[in-house]
């Protein structure tokens, strides 16, 4: 087990373990989990929006990692290294878990299972080709006559938070310039996406949206590029 969400996790090894073959089991096993908890943080933060009941708060970042060394019954029957994975929270009463299939290096995996308190209290961040492939439809930024005689041009970033059936439920601003905020927010807001699942559940998650506006005065301004 460890503590933290931005840590890797160790396990406490019985000094009594006997066997040469039963301690190579078990450093494998270590591995694997480590791995495997790499996986899980490489793609999920926790949610600001989803309170706990308890304190009114957000599930807090001091948690205890943990895995079971007996696969579940989603992995598939395959070579590739298939565990559950706990991230445990005992004041809150809160016990996340997921099925993490490894790939065969073990930078990366894929998710087969999650729980109620994993979809509750974290968030699926979705990027690069898979973000991509999660847009449904996109609405340009209306570039501001204001920004434009200004000059104004740049990267805007905007996060959203997509819900379980593709809709936007949150667009918050993250960089750029601030006179483009607002158009930004407003555009991304109406964008719509597929909705992503998890084995048979369906899981909000966030994507990064970038806008990035050219001018050189009017005449000449436009939202060149819109990612993903």
């Amino acid at each position: 087990m460890v503590r933290g969400l931005g840590t890797y996790f160790s396990f406490l090894c019985a000094a009594a373990m006997a066997g040469a073959g039963l301690a190579r089991g078990l450093a494998q096993q270590v591995s694997v989990g480590q791995q495997a908890v790499s996986v899980v943080l490489k793609h999920y933060a926790l949610n600001p929006l989803a309170f706990d009941p308890k304190t009114g708060k957000p599930l807090p970042g001091d948690g205890v990692w943990s895995v079971i060394k007996t696969p579940p019954a989603t992995c598939p029957q395959a070579e590739a290294p298939c565990v559950e994975v706990f991230y445990e929270v005992p004041a809150e009463s809160v016990r996340c878990s997921w099925t993490v299939l490894l790939n065969p290096d073990g930078a990366d995996g894929s998710f087969l299972d999650e729980n109620d308190d994993a979809e509750h209290y974290l968030l699926r961040e979705v990027s690069g080709g898979e973000a991509a492939a999660q847009v449904d439809t996109r609405k340009r930024p209306i570039y501001s006559p204001i920004a434009i005689l200004a000059h104004v041009g740049g990267v805007v970033v905007i996060n959203v938070l997509v819900g379980k059936s593709g809709d936007v439920q949150n667009a918050y601003y993250l960089s750029g310039p601030s006179m483009l905020m607002g158009a930004s927010v407003d555009a991304a807001s109406h964008w719509t996406f597929k909705p992503l699942t998890v084995g048979t559940r369906a899981v909000p998650y966030t994507i990064r949206i970038e806008f990035t506006y050219h001018t050189t005065g009017p005449g000449d301004a436009k939202v060149e590029k819109m990612t993903p």
